[in-house]
């Protein structure tokens, strides 16, 4: 007998709006190789910082957030927290969400065979076409060219 099943209210089930659902997939392309680096942490807080999506949020509510979407993420899982997010979000905030992602991915300095799967996976879940999901990581690893490319 499950004790929880069915229990409604606090801690029982994210309701994601549009921030939320943006930062789940943040936070899964950060949660993707069973690590969480100090470079992440600094890439979440800047999207969040340079984000319209986030503008209106303190840091505080950015760390319930972060924290929230984790909790849900182990809770449910990538694949049904990702699709859940991509349910609620235009194709535009999709595109948007994945190149944050893509950008999360690549912030460690390291792509590894768990964050490139992340990233595959991603491009389904999200209705994103390859090609155009090709573009935009393209374009997020250009922007991460060092001061001596």
């Amino acid at each position: 007998m499950n004790l929880f099943a069915g229990l409604r209210g606090r801690g029982a089930q994210t309701v994601l709006d549009i921030p939320s659902a943006v930062m789940t997939l943040i936070v899964a392309a950060m949660l993707a190789d069973g690590r969480v680096e100090e470079e992440e942490v600094l890439q979440i807080e800047a999207i969040c910082a340079t984000s319209p999506i986030f503008d209106r949020n303190s840091s505080s509510e950015n760390e319930r957030l972060i924290t929230q979407t984790t909790r849900m993420i182990e809770d449910q899982g990538i694949e049904k927290s990702c699709r859940a997010a991509a349910a609620i979000l235009s194709p535009a905030l999709r595109e948007t969400a994945f190149v944050y992602a893509a950008k999360m991915i690549f912030s460690d300095g390291y792509v590894g065979k768990a964050e490139r799967d992340v990233i595959d996976s991603l491009i389904q879940w999200l209705e994103i076409q390859p090609d155009r999901a090709r573009t935009l990581v393209d374009v997020v690893s250009v922007m991460q060219h060092p001061v001596n490319a």
